[in-house]
């Protein structure tokens, strides 16, 4: 069992793998019921990896639907009709902004008069639908430059902790794999410490345990994050 102590800095995650394994702890509930304490719950995905969680949500696709390039490894694009394209992201995107315009994918040439609108693909919460019209109003195919805003998975944050209670659960945006790495600290002095940061894989939360229940009327603010 690991006691954590101090303050929280900016961990990197080689030195957060070679410190501290968290994940697969087994440690049972103590005192009263959890509170359910943390940031905006996210639809989780269970088994994260490193395209689940990319930021680099753009393609560039050419008229017969090939990929040309993209920012996310795992990135598909399919020519489905005329005129109508989808493009798939390794990751949940709704809620996002998608912005799409026409044109080639190389660096010659500036390709026909011609214009896109998108909107997010109604049987994939992955994916976009791009529609391109010539000058006519006519769908016709052309090849088009995505781009997909996102706000940024927030993969860290702080929970307060009140008597009497001992634990608090926060969910993680983005889900957690075998791989993720909890790592949770106290962040003022109540005499409290954190005795583990256990991963749930397949609800995507973290369960913080405290060594003790904080006095009441000073809760204790505890600073987690989570690396994968």
């Amino acid at each position: 069992m690991i006691r954590l102590r101090g303050l929280f800095p900016f961990l990197v995650a080689g030195a957060v793998a070679a410190a501290l394994t968290l994940a697969g702890t087994t440690i049972a509930a103590a005192g009263a019921p959890a509170a359910n304490i943390g940031p905006a719950t996210a639809r989780v995905v269970p088994h994260v990896t490193t395209s689940s969680l990319c930021q680099s949500l753009w393609a560039v696709v050419n008229s017969d639907g090939t990929l040309a390039r993209s920012g996310c490894a795992g990135t598909t694009s399919k020519h489905v009709s005329t005129g109508g394209y989808q493009v798939i992201f390794p990751r949940i995107i709704t809620g996002c902004a998608y912005l799409a315009t026409t044109g080639l994918s190389g660096s010659s040439s500036s390709g026909p008069d011609a214009v896109a609108t998108v909107v997010g693909r109604a049987s994939n919460s992955h994916g976009v639908w791009i529609s391109t019209f010539n000058s006519a109003a006519a769908l016709t195919n052309e090849g088009f430059h995505l781009a997909v805003n996102c706000a940024p998975l927030k993969r860290s944050g702080t929970v307060m902790i009140s008597s009497p209670n001992t634990k608090a659960t926060v969910s993680v945006p983005g889900g957690l794999s075998s791989a993720s790495v909890a790592v949770a600290t106290p962040q003022n002095n109540r005499g409290v410490s954190v005795v583990s940061a256990v991963p749930n894989t397949t609800a995507g939360t973290v369960t913080i345990y405290l060594s003790k229940a904080p006095v009441a009327g000073n809760p204790v603010r505890v600073g987690w994050i989570v690396q994968n």
